[in-house]
């Protein structure tokens, strides 16, 4: 590869630079952004159908179904509660059109969101993916990204324990921090340094007057919006991924949903789920430990016994690094070794792992084999560990 002058390295730079100052010229403030998931892929000119199979204030169930496509097996994609729209999967989304019916949990911007509706919670976001899970039905894949594999994983472990009749059939876990203890990033350390009674006090605002949500207690976007500042700024120096994409962005459809748009792209919080969130994942590990409770019964992973498992992890992930996903594998001691797979994807950072030429080459084919493979068979041999 011809090797960069330093003229094309301090402009690349500059530009990175000052779309790093750009954040804070503010962000839109919609409730829910659209996915964008009506790009027709070349040569087959199918249409997109969408329907909303159930609305509550805090999130929507969507699902995403192409023509000829009615007889695919369901998939739901659990997004992470990051302050991130669920726009920032769009490549990913798109790519699974192609071979599954596609249900998503949108999350929805509380900001719109009325004091009167209540708050919204780690457990809340743990019944919303059980439910959803459940409407799908047995046949179903389930794949949790980033915070949301935590989840993810919880729910089906509590509907295998329950209710095993009703356990997915496939479950995806990618770029989650299911054990931050493992092979720890700087991310886990600084959200380490503090409390959680800071993280309840701290970061925390109110929705101003204007809005639906006004005086709800959050985790503001302006606050996501600066610490995403901090951490392209920090990556400039080493040309890190996420300045690399802004620089030349390798998305599906760059125009009408550029990188760095989908990854400003922010909404507010609940507090109560920001705070419960950093305290059960990054504080206490409670899934990791044992100790993760949910409507007073303690949920145990080694329940799920039919349901296979894959792990994606990006080799150069900075955000959840290899080991903190495939930590699942320990946990799932139930599942036989024809049951898991994990897959660590080379010259891969977090972003790549649902975004760009890396996630389409490497991450939506193996997603793809897994899922589109026989289910477990509930006939097979005893289990084995994770290798």
């Amino acid at each position: 590869m011809a090797r960069r002058t330093r003229q094309e390295e301090t402009g690349g730079a500059r530009i990175a630079h000052r779309d790093a100052c750009a954040l804070f010229q503010g962000a839109r403030q919609p409730k829910y952004r659209d996915l964008g998931l009506d790009v027709l892929q070349p040569g087959r000119g199918r249409r997109l159908h969408q329907t909303t199979l159930e609305e509550t204030p805090f999130w929507t169930l969507r699902r995403f179904t192409r023509d000829g496509g009615a007889g695919l097996p369901p998939m739901l994609v659990v997004p992470p509660i990051s302050g991130l729209f669920p726009a920032l999967l769009h490549d990913l989304m798109v790519g699974l059109l192609a071979d599954f019916r596609l249900h998503v949990l949108d999350w929805a911007n509380v900001r719109h969101v009325p004091p009167s509706c209540g708050r919204f919670g780690f457990d809340d976001n743990l019944r919303a993916i059980t439910a959803a899970i459940r409407r799908l039905g047995p046949r179903a894949s389930v794949l949790g990204i980033c915070q949301g594999g935590v989840p993810s994983l919880a729910a089906v472990a509590d509907i295998a324990a329950r209710s095993p009749d009703a356990a997915p059939a496939h479950l995806v876990l990618m770029g989650a921090p299911i054990d931050p203890a493992v092979n720890p990033t700087a991310l886990g350390a600084r959200l380490s340094g503090h409390s959680v009674y800071w993280y309840q006090i701290v970061p925390i605002g109110r929705v101003p007057g204007g809005w639906p949500g006004a005086s709800r207690w959050v985790y503001p976007a302006r606050t996501q919006l600066a610490a995403l500042q901090l951490y392209l700024l920090a990556q400039l120096p080493v040309d890190g991924e996420i300045a690399r994409k802004i620089r030349q962005d390798d998305g599906l459809d760059p125009l009408r949903f550029p990188f760095l748009d989908l990854v400003t792209s922010v909404m507010d919080i609940d507090a109560r789920h920001f705070a419960e969130n950093i305290d059960r994942v990054f504080l206490r590990r409670d899934l990791a430990r044992g100790r993760l409770f949910f409507d007073g019964r303690r949920i145990d992973p080694s329940a799920i016994r039919d349901t296979t498992l894959l792990t994606v992890e990006g080799a150069s992930d900075d955000i959840a690094a290899p080991g903190q996903t495939s930590a699942a594998h320990g946990l799932c001691p139930g599942l036989s070794a024809g049951q898991r797979q994990a897959l660590v994807v080379e010259d891969c950072g977090h972003f790549s792992l649902f975004h760009g030429e890396i996630c389409r080459r490497a991450v939506l084919p193996a997603i793809r084999a897994h899922c589109r493979g026989p289910a477990p068979d509930a006939t097979r041999g005893s289990p084995a560990s994770a290798g």
